[in-house]
């Protein structure tokens, strides 16, 4: 009897159940601000859609004042597309690496999140590009060329809708 229960344990241990794989990735969302206010953005999924905005000044005053617009661009995004995106994403640094445990660090540069959503479940990455120390620009350099990829997708699509705000931020019309 001693002899089979190896081969008994053995058996049984093929009927465990395997953890579930971490679930896709649905929705990758990511936003550029300054001085609290929208510079860009996009937001890829779920499905086969993306969306990338940008603000726009043209109110003659430099920075982040004065009345602006946000214009977005609405795009087709393909598998592959999805999987490269994701593939520029997939080598971040768990935990991100946080903004404020800089040693160089240059004040008023933009700043924003990046959030991915799996299921129930949306990580949210906040960035400062005024972090200079080098491990932090490695990090950022691969937020940059997530965030230039998807600029090139929506920059290549008509401007579906705009917004007009005011000064203050205040939405005036669609």
């Amino acid at each position: 009897m001693i002899r089979f229960a190896p081969l008994a344990a053995l058996l049984l241990s093929a009927c465990a159940t395997m953890p579930d794989a971490a679930p896709a990735v649905e929705q990758i969302a990511y936003e550029t601000n300054s001085w609290g206010r929208v510079v860009s953005g996009w937001v890829v999924g779920p499905g086969e859609q993306g969306t990338w905005y940008e603000r726009v000044n043209d109110s003659g005053q430099p920075g982040p004042v004065g009345p602006y617009e946000l214009r977005y661009h609405m795009f087709a995004v393909s598998p592959v597309q999805k999987a490269e995106l994701e593939a520029l994403l997939a080598g971040l640094p768990d935990p991100a690496p946080n903004p404020r445990d800089c040693k160089q660090f240059r004040t008023d540069d933009l700043y924003g999140t990046l959030r991915r959503t799996r299921g129930a479940t949306t990580e949210e990455i906040a960035y400062n590009q005024g972090c200079r120390d080098a491990s932090y620009q490695r990090f950022m350099a691969q937020l940059l060329a997530a965030d230039t990829l998807v600029a090139k997708w929506g920059k290549a699509a008509p401007v579906a809708r705009t917004e007009h705000y005011a000064s203050d931020g205040t939405l005036v019309a669609q």
